[in-house]
This record gives structure tokens, sequence and C-alpha cells, in this order.
């Protein structure tokens, strides 16, 4: 059998498998993100879409159903997510944006960080409070119950074989700052090139959305791993968290999983050794 339908029968299989196991791993992530509690932690909702408490104050980034990429899904409650402080949108693709959530959050006492390209698609489906809704603008930091959020223009763009300009949409990414602690949000990046950023100086955690060539997940050698993993470094992190896992809303062809982590990992133990390297998936949490 060709690889790609035998990679494919195996992602198919996972996902049954993560389905079936969805309404326990979301009732245990709502449980212990309702807790008080002193760490700080995040938690994955699916592949790069995140729920957090930092400093007690509960937050959400993309947040996303797995009903919405995987429908036959169990539904979720979306009143679990009513403690909700305030939540921030990155961009307009289907693995970050549930309308139907959004849609479901609204009449909540929600703060609303929606940059302005990605509110043009909310607003044409659903009808914010303005008084609660936020445009950020490019290193125009926001304080929201003492969380610094530092907005920047992200590079989800790239340049294709043939296509005279670059292809991608416009993408949000974000430095949050709280408890003496700087957490950064690059966001879906497909130009691996940190001179395009701000420069932030170290941070104490990177969250990195793997992506190592379009098309190119059932390679030996993904062509833009090295770039990947450079650029990583390039951004002083003190601990790399690879996310953007287990997307089954794509196919064999561009599904990024545990495989790719360790050619990622081996990178980093031959070239960055000092730098902590760990992974998310679906229903983990991440504590620092």
């Amino acid at each position: 059998m060709d690889r790609f339908p035998r990679k494919q029968q195996e992602i198919d299989r996972r996902a049954a498998e993560v389905m079936a196991a969805y309404p326990a791993l979301w009732s245990q992530m709502i449980t212990d993100w309702r807790q008080p509690g002193l760490e700080d932690q995040a938690w994955l909702m699916y592949s790069a879409n995140y729920l957090f408490r930092t400093a007690n104050v509960r937050w959400a980034m993309d947040p996303l159903r797995l009903k919405h990429r995987l429908p036959s899904a169990p539904e979720m409650p979306v009143a679990d997510l009513e403690d909700v402080d305030f939540i921030l949108l990155t961009h307009g693709h289907g693995d970050h944006l549930d309308l139907d959530l959004l849609r479901g959050l609204k009449d909540f006492p929600i703060l609303w960080v929606i940059p302005a390209p990605v509110l043009d698609l909310v607003e044409a489906e659903i009808k914010l409070p303005m008084d609660r809704l936020i445009v950020p603008r490019a290193m125009q930091p926001i304080e929201i119950q003492g969380i610094r959020i530092s907005p920047f223009d992200g590079l989800h763009w790239e340049k294709q074989a043939g296509a005279e300009s670059l292809n991608g949409v416009p993408a949000t990414g974000y430095l949050i700052e709280f408890n003496g602690k700087r957490w950064l949000f690059p966001g879906d990046t497909r130009s691996y090139d940190a001179s395009q950023l701000p420069s932030f100086g170290s941070v104490d955690g990177l969250f990195a959305h793997l992506w190592l060539g379009r098309g190119c997940a059932l390679l030996e050698d993904p062509p833009l791993l090295d770039e990947f993993c450079r650029f990583c470094v390039d951004l002083l992190p003190k601990r790399v968290i690879l996310t953007h896992l287990d997307e089954f809303g794509r196919d064999a062809n561009d599904f990024w999983e545990s495989g790719h982590i360790q050619k990622v990992s081996a990178w980093f133990q031959k070239n960055a050794s000092k730098i902590s390297l760990d992974s998310a998936c679906l229903g983990k949490c991440i504590t620092f």
C-alpha cells in the first residue's frame, strides 16, 4: 500500500480514538482550569487553541471545540467557558476560528481582543457588544487584569513556487507578560525569518506552531526542519512548546505529529541542547 493511504488510515483511526476520549478530556480540562491555583498553566483545547490560567486570571486564545474540525465529535457545553475573562483571536483560518463557539459565548461578560481582519469575519456572523471589544494594533500593549498583551504582525505568509506574490493571510501574534514571566506566541508562521518580527529579548516560553513545509509531512526529511528550528532559537526562548499537532482537519500530507517532534528534538539536542523542548496535544496541561 502507498504511504499516503496507509498514513491516512492511521490518522482516521486516531481521530476516532480522540473523539471517544474527548468528553473525558474536556471535562478534566475544564475542571482543572476552573480551580483556583498559584501555578500559571495552559491547556490545549485542540491543536493550537488554548485555555489559560495565569495570575489566577482565566483567558483563551483561538478557543475551539473538536466538533468544529470533526463534525462527528461530541458536543461540549458552551457554558463550560463562561468563566473566561478575555479571549484573543489570531487569524481567520478554520482551525483557529470557531464561529459557533464564539456565537455561544457572546452574551457572557467576556472581553474580546480581535484583530481587524478577523473582526470582519466575526461581525459578518455575530453581533458582539462594542463596549467589550478591543481591536489590537501592532506593538501597542493592552493591559487586562494585570496581564500585559503586546500584539504584533505575524508571518503567516509564504512564497510559493511560480507565484509572483506571497500567499497567506493577515495574522496577529502576541507577547504575554504576567507574574514576571514572558510567553511568546508567534502563531501560524510560514516565513521563518525572526528578523521580520520585533525584538522581544529572552522569553520564558515560546509556543511554536509546528510546520515543516506545505504538503511535506510524509517526507523523511521535511524541507523546512532546519529553518523552523533556527527560527525558534532566534526568538531566544528558555523553553519551547511545540503545538499545532494532530490537526485532524488536514490530510496525511500536512499532518504534523509525534514523528516530526522527534526530528525537531534531535535537531535541538544537536544544536541547542540548553533550550528545554516540550510538546502538547489536545487536553494536555502545560505548567510554568
